[in-house]
């Protein structure tokens, strides 16, 4: 069977493929990351309308981080002092 001719690539139609092959993966990326972020927000709509859901107010979510902000800062005074 005789070899089929080949046209060689000229650079203009390698870097048009490498473009093509760029933007294939930047598409299967967007796709997949926009796969994920909808899977997650449905989770999030679940969790959100299950009667079990256990709530946190701001209120205590403030109290908590200014705790531990707190320890902390006591933390950093007491390396400091230390040094």
């Amino acid at each position: 069977m005789p070899a089929k001719a080949t046209t060689p690539r000229t650079a203009g139609a390698q870097q048009l493929t490498e473009i093509e092959a760029s933007d294939t993966a930047a598409t299967d990326a967007a796709l997949a990351y926009d796969a994920w972020f909808r899977a997650e927000v449905e989770a999030g709509l679940r969790e959100a309308d299950d009667p079990n859901t256990v709530w946190v107010s701001q209120e205590e979510v403030k109290r908590e981080f200014a705790a531990r902000r707190a320890e902390w800062a006591r933390k950093a005074k007491s390396k400091v002092s230390s040094q």
